[in-house]
């Protein structure tokens, strides 16, 4: 029930934590931007498949993974706390 939202939770902290480094090493002679990539899981959800290294940081694309990965954070939090409560409503149901 949980693991799909908790699995691109994951996914897209890991997804912040590259772009963010891309963006704090900008201007760092001879670093190489990071690229998570991501796969389905089999049990539904997302799974980090790897880093890719893309060379030169796109400042412009590294804010937009920013942006997208902080807009799946929060919806999927959403989706846990909808499930939490929805699994509470039936436990009580059953008490």
């Amino acid at each position: 029930m949980f693991a799909a939202p908790l699995s691109a939770l994951n996914a897209a902290s890991w997804q912040m934590a590259a772009a963010a480094g891309n963006i704090a090493n900008a201007s760092t002679q001879g670093y190489s931007a990071q690229r998570v990539d991501l796969a389905e899981s089999t049990g539904g959800g997302v799974a980090t498949a790897g880093v890719t290294f893309t060379g030169d940081p796109d400042l412009v694309g590294d804010f937009a993974t920013l942006l997208q990965a902080g807009a799946a954070f929060r919806l999927n939090l959403k989706v846990l706390r909808a499930q939490s409560t929805a699994l509470g409503s039936v436990l009580d149901l059953l008490a």
